[in-house]
């Protein structure tokens, strides 16, 4: 199967480096700052999920809002990694393979989500 190219979207993909500890006052405080990359551009079919075999496709109790799907299963994308897509930034959720076609469950991150 291949996606066609009019229905290919852009989105933006942003990799986590690290993490830095928050210290205060010079102490520990438990609570760490996450580093990303630059956004990295991509393109890829984003559409809202719907029927039982996508649902089955990343397991009953995964939440996401969309499913990604990229053309070939080779990709630096990674599940700690953030998409940016339409002014919003979304979590990948879980990332599944097949012969022709990555398919990828997103979740909206919502404002002062850590």
């Amino acid at each position: 199967m291949r996606l066609l190219k009019r229905n290919l979207t852009e989105f933006t993909y942003t990799a986590l480096e690290g993490k830095t500890e928050i210290l205060k006052d010079g102490k520990r405080t438990g609570r760490f700052e996450l580093s990303y990359s630059e956004p990295v551009p991509y393109e890829g079919n984003i559409s809202t999920p719907s029927g039982l075999a996508q649902q089955q496709l990343f397991g009953i109790d995964t939440r996401y809002s969309h499913v990604l799907l990229m053309e070939g299963p080779e990709t630096d994308i990674r599940i700690d990694g953030l998409i940016q897509w339409k002014g919003k930034t979304y979590e990948i959720r879980a990332i599944r393979p097949s012969l022709n076609v990555l398919s990828i469950a997103l979740m909206e991150r919502l404002p002062g989500d850590v």
